[in-house]
């Protein structure tokens, strides 16, 4: 744990230096988390492959040679780089448990009616990438690859919208279908996704910003070096209790605190549920939930509990948002940095189609269908994040975020947050990623049937969105 810290630290430290001097960083926006843990990157896959292993499997006692010199620093570097892995999903919950903290919330109703249509975005992306993975496997794979499975073509959506865990717990379903290589493949998509995801989304984040299209406007204009405040500096909170009792920003950690505790008991609670199926079902649908929307729950329940009581003035904005943005820096660092990168060959121009179609599609997405489904006010701020999960993961989508939106006033995390339960226990890695590759192996003469029945039902979700939009 402290090897991890030590090596984010250097790395957000390096990458500041890098966004000063660099003047193209300037120009394109890359923050210096962003910075950084591409250096981290770059670094750590030259040193895995100069020594000929790979770092962050957690398979130490395989990383070198015992008597090699090397063999205690690469075993060190691994471990850090394992625990990088697993920061990103306790720092989103930290993050959006300050989401709904920090400020009063919209009204329920706005709220509500905005997580709907993000809902329907991500059933959109989601089954999208479905049916264009079976309809290039039918039309375009098959023929030159007869012996490429029908479930192949789920790989998309297993390796972009669900990520790497889903890859690996996909892996089971592969197995049984005879399709041991699915495990493999799946990662590799993953990869390439969050590599694509990172490269691709600072493209889009400047073309955003130079076309107007998100809350700031058009900046295009402006270069900022991050030395800025130097000169004019600015408050990073204020005081709510006396110092000399305990440190102010102490006092809102422990509110913070209280948020993600409360979270987690909801979270521990849900857990509990393990062992309840539905007859029709082989997973409990509750467990996809994931931990973030709880914390998310726990800001609400702290803030309303607080302004019952009178105490709401006690929560200093600005303290829970610099809270919460230090967990969102190192949030990226790891995020970027623990990165595997390890390529699978075989079947690698298939992958390459797969790929491709993934690439296009979730642009569309952003582009063009998210335009027309988000809410307007911040339709790029959401459709950034949608991106990110769609291509890699929600941090991804985050670190894009932070670009355009670096205190999250938008309320585009807001929405996204309060949507997970209407999409994440069934697409991106739940119940229906587990049953299609089954479905489409044993009850499809031809992948043409459902890869037509699922994009009806994309276009039915899509006209459903658009007619649930308000005209303002």
């Amino acid at each position: 744990m402290v090897s991890a810290f030590f090596i984010a630290c250097v790395l957000l430290a390096v990458g500041f230096i890098l966004r000063v001097q660099l003047r193209a960083l300037q120009v394109l926006y890359v923050p210096a988390s962003i910075a950084g843990g591409l250096v981290g990157l770059i670094l750590i896959q030259t040193i895995g492959w100069f020594w000929g292993t790979s770092l962050g499997t957690d398979r130490s006692h395989l990383l070198a040679e015992p008597s090699s010199w090397m063999s205690e620093p690469l075993i060190r570097l691994s471990q850090s780089i394992f625990e990088l892995r697993s920061w990103p999903g306790w720092l989103i919950a930290v993050v959006f448990a300050g989401l709904l903290l920090d400020k009063q919330s919209r009204p329920l109703g706005q709220s509500l009616h905005g997580a709907l249509r993000q809902g329907l975005m991500v059933w959109i992306i989601s089954l999208g990438q479905v049916a264009l993975g079976l309809m290039v496997t039918w039309l375009i794979i098959q023929p030159f690859y007869p012996d490429v499975p029908n479930s192949f073509g789920m790989l998309i959506e297993t390796g972009f919208a669900g990520g790497h865990g889903t890859a690996a717990a996909m892996g089971h379903v592969f197995d049984e279908l005879d399709f041991p290589m699915g495990r493999d493949l799946g990662t590799f998509m993953a990869t390439a996704g969050i590599a694509f995801s990172v490269l691709s989304g600072m493209v889009y984040v400047n073309l955003a910003v130079r076309r107007g299209w998100t809350r700031s406007g058009n900046i295009s204009a402006t270069i900022i070096t991050g030395m800025e405040d130097r000169i004019d500096p600015a408050p990073i909170g204020l005081s709510r209790v006396r110092d000399d009792v305990l440190d102010p920003m102490v006092f809102q950690t422990l509110i913070l605190m209280a948020a993600i505790l409360l979270g987690l008991i909801m979270h521990e609670l849900i857990a509990l549920t393990a062992g309840w199926k539905l007859p029709f079902l082989e997973t409990n649908p509750l467990q996809k939930v994931p931990l973030f929307i709880f914390t998310l729950i726990g800001g609400l329940c702290v803030r309303k509990c607080m302004d019952h009581f009178n105490l709401g003035d006690l929560i200093d904005s600005l303290s829970i948002r610099r809270l919460t943005s230090t967990a969102m820096e190192f949030l990226i660092v790891a995020a970027i940095v623990s990165l595997n990168l390890e390529a699978v060959i075989q079947l690698l121009m298939p992958l390459s189609v797969l790929l491709l179609a993934g690439f296009v599609w979730t642009g569309i997405c952003l582009l063009w269908i998210g335009k027309r489904v988000l809410p307007k006010q911040h339709w790029f701020e959401l459709g950034i994040i949608n991106y990110g999960m769609s291509t890699g993961t929600t941090a991804n989508g985050l670190a894009l975020l932070r670009i355009v939106d670096k205190d999250l006033e938008s309320g585009a995390a807001e929405e996204y947050a309060l949507a997970a339960p209407l999409s994440a226990p069934f697409v991106g890695g739940g119940i229906l990623t587990l049953i299609l590759p089954d479905f489409l192996e044993n009850y499809t003469v031809s992948l043409g049937i459902p890869a037509f029945c699922i994009t009806a039902v994309v276009l039915l979700l899509f006209f459903i969105a658009i007619k649930i939009r308000p005209s303002s």
